[in-house]
């Protein structure tokens, strides 16, 4: 018996919605993700859905900001779980595996720690995850990179195995002296020492067995060398096999109890490993959405659909992308057009990209998107025919129908495709507009497409129906795959046939076989077409002249823009160059003074001619002074400031932005135009009138473009560490000017110098706060954080 399952199923097939599945499926970091996909469909509700495509939006800007993250090396540890459950131990590898999705767990809930804020729902399923330290730790301890057994995993396994090492040793002295000594290397096949059932042997000649005391552990396959275990090494060799023997109890021990330690925490463990599927599982969806250039579709419940270049997926590169908008009155489309013209795209295109979006998946399409929320998707698309079942095509196609009019609601949505085909053309067009109104009295969502010229005049002008027809190109006799909405499709028949060259009286004649009605169609078509062209001509112009004008606006907005940050560059420069001249001149003046005070005390001259030098420089300092723009400060120094707040610095003639409050000496830093200065809190003036200067405005202004274009991240790969330090302070600079408190600094591994230089530069950067290394799924060592002051 089929199920509704089933149903929704076989038309999820028809709307080739599995291959979506399988894309991402094949994103998946590992099997629970995985699963969780393949798993993947409509929401039953609008809230979950929209809650979904806000995950998918939230991870789509994650990878964004940190395209290296990932779930780290998280493994499928179910049958590890499962083994636990039962009483089980674990093997090493499954072990590590535990420990590692136990590391990938503390990653990521250590990096959502650092993002609040940004990404409610994934931070959410971070905290959840759980925290693991002791059993990393253990495990890591226990167990050695090649999986083996560490020696440092308890102090019985290491007592063990350095007496088995000595035990070896004392082993492979003797025999390599009994290999070396001419009295017994004759008895020799080859001078080696081997090993035959875990115990040291060496290969004697057959013929003198009898020659070398000893027991034989094993005989080649021609029989000409026996390999013997010599008396001298027999004792050593029991006790070497009797230490094995307590390794493997001592080994044995360890993974128990490493097991029973994992146990403890099984429940917990199954949660993180799910949690992290889940976080996998956004971050496919986003993948998917990167592959597709999807964007979120907003979906409502008034059954309006408005696609934006619609794009279908699983076409590729040469896809023609569509526009399709029904207003929520609207509740049957019709499309009509030539064979081949894009009628069937369209209505897939429609119906894959709802499935994706009530799935929580991006459309591809253009922001703005959007699509009904319903509850159920009904499709009959494609040749059904069965042989087995003697059923025409037609049959195949009104038994799906049957079954969609019995299942479908106002909350449906249904796909037809050349409704009524199959058949007498003159029955066919009749029973499609039956069903088309039957559909419409139950409030059903409905596109369907024909070829039948009634179905073009049926839809015509009736309350809740539309027209549309796939566009085509009679220059090229092709079809362009546009749709236009409002305009039922034309068959183009006597058009090609001119082009083609067909005399005109038999054109003309044909014209005569048309009925009045079908001449009536064929004309009011005709005109709709005249308009929309001519409509389409107009809006084109338009759309030139207005892109001349916004381009226009954006040069001038640009030189403006340009032309006022190198005055005020230029002018904080100068600004700040008299200062530095005045305090110079300040310095070298009492250097003089001094100078003078102590030539005065020793030779006597005359006090006036110091003064006389003092004033001389009192003189150029007020002469640096007057070049600068005339400008008037009230008031007293401010007891507090903010940051963000405008102030006056007297001593620089220049208005700022406090960049950081005042330290315990009441130093601050305050921006000025592209630049930050050192002040103190006392040198500072708060503007009486509170009126923003045009620099300041300039500052800000550049400070809001840079945010809105600086990564927060470098790529320095390939470059020397001159040109990647070149590279970096352009950058950090950008980036403290955007307001970045922290960004990363990528310099891979290789051999070191790059990362090294890097480093050291960072140390003494004076934007720099600080620097770490990055988290492994953000780069591990070829990267570094660097925290901006």
């Amino acid at each position: 018996m089929t199920t509704e399952m089933d149903f929704a199923a076989k038309y999820r097939e028809k709307l080739e919605f599995p291959k979506i599945i399988k894309w991402l499926a094949g994103l998946a970091a590992f099997a629970p993700s995985r699963e969780l996909l393949q798993d993947l469909a409509p929401k039953k509700t609008l809230s979950e859905a929209e809650r979904a495509i806000d995950e998918t939006t939230e991870a789509t800007d994650l990878l964004r900001l940190y395209p290296l993250f990932n779930v780290g090396a998280c493994r499928d540890i179910r049958e590890a779980l499962r083994l636990l459950e039962l009483g089980g131990v674990l093997n090493s590898e499954q072990l590590v595996a535990v420990a590692d999705t136990c590391r990938a767990s503390r990653e990521c809930k250590d990096f959502f720690s650092h993002v609040k804020g940004r990404f409610p729902q994934l931070i959410e399923r971070a905290k959840r995850l759980g925290l693991f330290r002791t059993i990393e730790t253990a495990v890591e301890k226990a167990i050695a990179p090649d999986g083996q057994i560490a020696d440092g995993a308890s102090d019985r396994l290491s007592n063990i195995r350095h007496r088995m090492r000595m035990y070896e040793r004392q082993i492979q002295d003797r025999l390599d002296n009994f290999i070396k000594n001419p009295n017994t290397a004759k008895f020799l096949q080859e001078p080696i020492v081997t090993v035959r059932d875990g115990r040291f042997v060496v290969p004697v000649k057959q013929e003198y067995r009898s020659s070398v005391a000893g027991a034989v552990h094993d005989v080649s396959a021609s029989g000409a060398t026996l390999f013997v275990e010599p008396l001298a090494v027999m004792q050593t060799n029991n006790e070497l096999a009797r230490l094995r023997l307590e390794e493997e109890d001592e080994v044995a021990a360890i993974l128990r109890a490493l097991s029973l330690l994992v146990a403890g925490s099984r429940e917990e463990l199954e949660h993180t490993l799910w949690g992290l599927a889940r976080l996998d599982f956004a971050l496919c969806k986003a993948k998917l959405a990167e592959d597709m250039r999807a964007v979120p579709a907003t979906l409502n419940q008034t059954g309006y659909i408005d696609l934006r270049e619609a794009r279908h997926p699983l076409i590729g590169a040469g896809v023609v992308p569509v526009d399709v908008r029904l207003a929520p009155k609207l509740k049957i489309m019709v499309i009509t057009g030539p064979n081949t013209g894009g009628k069937t795209v369209t209505l897939k295109t429609v119906g894959l990209l709802t499935l994706m979006a009530l799935s929580g998946l991006h459309i591809p399409a253009e922001y703005g998107s959007q699509l009904a929320f319903f509850s159920q998707v009904f499709a009959d698309i494609g040749d059904e025919q069965s042989i087995e079942q003697s059923l025409s095509t037609f049959s195949a196609h009104l038994g799906n129908i049957v079954q969609i009019i019995s299942r479908a609601d106002a909350n449906s949505l249904v796909l037809l495709d050349e409704l009524g085909s199959g058949t007498d053309p003159t029955e066919g067009a009749a029973l499609a507009m039956s069903i088309l109104e039957q559909l419409y009295k139950l409030g059903v969502k409905t596109l369907a497409t024909t070829h039948y010229s009634e179905l073009k005049s049926f839809a015509y002008n009736k309350e809740g129906y539309t027209n549309a027809s796939v566009e085509f190109d009679v220059e090229t006799l092709s079809p362009t795959y546009r749709l236009l909405m409002g305009i039922p499709g034309k068959s183009n028949a006597f058009s090609i046939a001119e082009k083609l060259g067909l005399p005109a009286e038999i054109i003309d004649r044909a014209g005569d076989f048309l009925t009045a009605d079908e001449q009536q169609v064929a004309d009011l078509i005709s005109s709709l077409e005249e308009h929309r062209l001519q409509a389409e001509q107009a809006s084109h112009e338009a759309d030139i002249r207005l892109a001349e004008v916004v381009e226009q606006q954006r040069r001038l907005k640009n030189e403006e823009l340009e032309l006022a940050n190198k005055e005020a560059e230029i002018l904080t420069k100068a600004r700040l160059q008299a200062a530095e001249i005045v305090k110079e001149s300040r310095r070298q003046a009492e250097e003089l003074y001094q100078q003078m005070k102590r030539e005065l005390k020793t030779a006597g001259v005359q006090n006036r001619e110091v003064q006389a030098a003092r004033s001389k420089l009192q003189k150029l300092q007020e002469k640096l002074q007057n070049n600068l723009p005339a400008k008037k400060y009230q008031g007293d120094a401010p007891a507090k400031v903010e940051i963000g707040q405008t102030v006056e610095v007297p001593k620089l003639r220049q208005s700022g932005i406090v960049a950081s409050l005042p330290n315990d000496k009441g130093e601050l830093q305050v921006q000025i135009g592209v630049m930050k200065v050192g002040v103190k809190l006392s040198d500072l003036r708060i503007d009486a009138q509170h009126v923003r200067r045009e620099h300041t405005a300039s500052t800000r202004h550049i400070m809001q473009e840079k945010s809105r274009y600086i990564s927060p991240e470098i790529d320095l790969h390939g470059l020397t560490v001159e040109e990647a330090i070149y590279e970096l302070d352009k950058y950090l600079d950008d980036a403290f000017l955007a307001s970045l408190h922290q960004v990363r600094v990528i310099h891979g591994r290789g051999t070191g110098a790059l990362k090294a230089g890097v480093l050291e530069y960072l140390k003494n950067h004076r934007l720099v706060a600080g620097v770490e290394q990055a988290p492994f799924n953000e780069g591990g060592f070829g990267a570094t954080i660097v925290n901006l002051k």
